[in-house]
């Protein structure tokens, strides 16, 4: 099943083949990876090369070590990952206005998905986020506020109902919450656009109730476009 280690290094040649065999389902979730001596020798390698190698997809949550069972592969959490999509992020100079551009390419797909697949119970939980939110506005809570902004976004993609979507939003929210916190204390002494941000929320969200999917994708691209030209990005396009 695996095969020997070309010229790639060979952290990179165990994850591809590791992939492969994931997605041709030779290899499952919660399958049992052959013993440490096994598998280096049909790869090639030495034992301590593999063991480099795991340590690396152990970070990224791909494979686990339990005791008794060995090594076995894992249904990886996007969780793993943000520190990592973060410092990469910032070290290509990823900036605020590109950020935008991907938050708006994503939120108008999810909230368009969400409007036509909402259940009752996904209406329910993204009111509660919002009447929270008006609470901790009134109370002049920034933090609280901007903790509830980004779980209302959030939500949106999770009701989805698209595994990628939300993969990608789970991946870039450490991003996506700096952002979210960023904005609103930039404009913390502007508090008739913070409430304008809250009023789009809930016209999302009567959009959303609604099934109108059009709408929805509106108010979204409004609601995000209004924040950039806030923050003077608008001038930069």
């Amino acid at each position: 099943m695996f095969e020997v280690i070309g010229k790639k290094k060979k952290f990179e040649e165990v994850l591809d083949q590791i992939k492969k065999l994931l997605i041709t389902k030779k290899l499952r979730i919660g399958q049992k990876l052959p013993n440490e001596i096994e598998l280096s020798e049909s790869m090639g390698i030495s034992r301590s090369s593999l063991r480099e190698a795991f340590k690396v997809l152990s970070v990224l949550g791909i494979i686990e070590g339990k005791s008794g069972e060995g090594t076995v592969i894992k249904q990886a959490n996007p969780e793993n990952l943000k520190s990592i999509m973060s410092l990469v992020a910032i070290s290509r100079g990823l900036d605020t206005n590109e950020l935008f551009e991907v938050r708006t390419i994503l939120e108008m797909a999810a909230v368009s998905y969400t409007a036509a697949r909402r259940t009752e119970k996904d209406l329910q939980e993204i009111n509660n986020i919002l009447l929270e939110m008006d609470d901790h506005f009134l109370k002049g809570n920034e933090e609280a506020q901007a903790h509830f902004d980004f779980l209302f976004h959030q939500s949106i993609v999770t009701a989805s109902q698209n595994k990628m979507l939300l993969i990608l939003v789970e991946v870039i929210s450490d991003l996506l919450g700096e952002q979210i916190r960023t904005t609103r204390s930039e404009l913390a002494t502007s508090p008739k656009v913070l409430k304008r941000f809250q009023e789009e929320h809930w016209s999302i969200y009567k959009a959303i109730k609604n099934k109108d999917s059009k709408e929805a994708q509106q108010i979204m691209s409004d609601h995000l476009t209004l924040a950039k030209a806030e923050l003077g990005l608008l001038k930069e396009e």
